[in-house]
């Protein structure tokens, strides 16, 4: 594993504010979500079995296939209307995410290729020096990409759809996730780092870590036999009480996760902190939550039955 100082190099055309930011908490934001009203999300009638892959603000975004033909469906959702559907027929595209603007990244499947979409018009995101195996991974709020170009960790800043290798890494690096100010969280066979303008932040002591989201400046996942929330300063806070597994984690550093219930798949519960826990009560599987506490998922009928579903806030505490 080598870092060289070519991260401070890149770092002012990935990073817009070099200052540093004052490590935030769950804590030091009270409004949290309690109370949610469940509702189908719309999907148009040659669309089959989809579910939600990604949402922000009043964003949200999904994945389908078509019920008569083969090929794939991406769904965008605004304020819970159906505003546009991407039709590939005969090939299989997935969103990965969306950000509270409205850009969502595509992945082509078949012939792995990258794309940022937004009100209609798609960009190519390039691989890095010609390669051609790209895909996207991961967006923030001011519309940097995070993917891999034949394996390597690459960004695609805001606006540009020329990749940028992420310093210090190559192809044994896995990417995982981009926080709000362009810092990159990624792997390696020694363990998972935030990679950032102060140089590399292990999260952990060693490899026993296993990242399962990331949102604003905050990671959540398993630490050992514990699910913890980490800062992209490195701090680790946890463990959340009562949880065995992390599904998605906000901006705020809230928590949506599954506590054990004697079934295989558990509960969906909520951390709007580390020992306050809310149920989730729904029989749908919750994926994403949002900033403003609402939570994407889908809605299983059988295996090859499923729906787009969103719990809205309705009373916060």
């Amino acid at each position: 594993m080598v870092f060289t100082g070519g991260w401070r190099v890149l770092v002012g055309a990935l990073v817009l504010s070099a200052g540093v930011v004052a490590p935030a908490t769950a804590s030091a934001d009270p409004a949290f979500c309690d109370t949610w009203t469940e509702s189908e999300l719309p999907k148009p009638d040659g669309v089959g079995p989809s579910g939600v892959a990604g949402a922000a603000g009043v964003w949200a975004v999904g994945n389908g296939s078509f019920r008569w033909t083969s090929g794939s469906a991406v769904l965008v959702w605004k304020d819970g209307q159906l505003v546009d559907q991407l039709s590939f027929f005969r090939n299989v595209v997935y969103a990965s995410d969306v950000n509270s603007s409205g850009v969502v990244i595509l992945t082509g499947h078949t012939f792995p290729a990258a794309s940022r979409w937004q009100a209609g018009v798609y960009t190519t995101l390039r691989g890095w020096q010609g390669e051609h195996g790209v895909q996207a991974i991961d967006v923030n709020e001011r519309g940097d990409v995070l993917g891999e170009s034949d394996g390597k960790p690459v960004v695609w800043p805001a606006g540009s759809a020329d990749a940028r290798l992420v310093p210090g890494t190559d192809a044994s690096w896995s990417a995982i996730g981009i926080a709000d100010d362009g810092t990159v969280l990624a792997s390696s066979n020694t363990g998972t780092y935030w990679l950032g303008a102060s140089g590399p932040v292990q999260l952990g002591a060693g490899t026993d870590v296993e990242v399962r989201a990331v949102r604003g400046s905050y990671a959540a996942g398993r630490s050992g036999q514990q699910i913890v929330r980490w800062h992209l300063h490195g701090r680790e806070s946890g463990p959340f009480a009562g949880a065995v597994d992390a599904l998605s984690v906000n901006s705020h550093g809230h928590l949506l996760g599954t506590v054990d219930n004697g079934t295989t798949t558990g509960a969906t519960a909520f951390w709007p902190d580390l020992d306050q826990q809310v149920g989730v009560d729904s029989g749908a599987r919750f994926g994403v939550i949002t900033d403003e506490g609402d939570l994407y998922g889908t809605r299983v009928l059988e295996q090859s039955s499923s729906y787009p579903v969103v719990l809205k806030c309705v009373r916060g505490a």
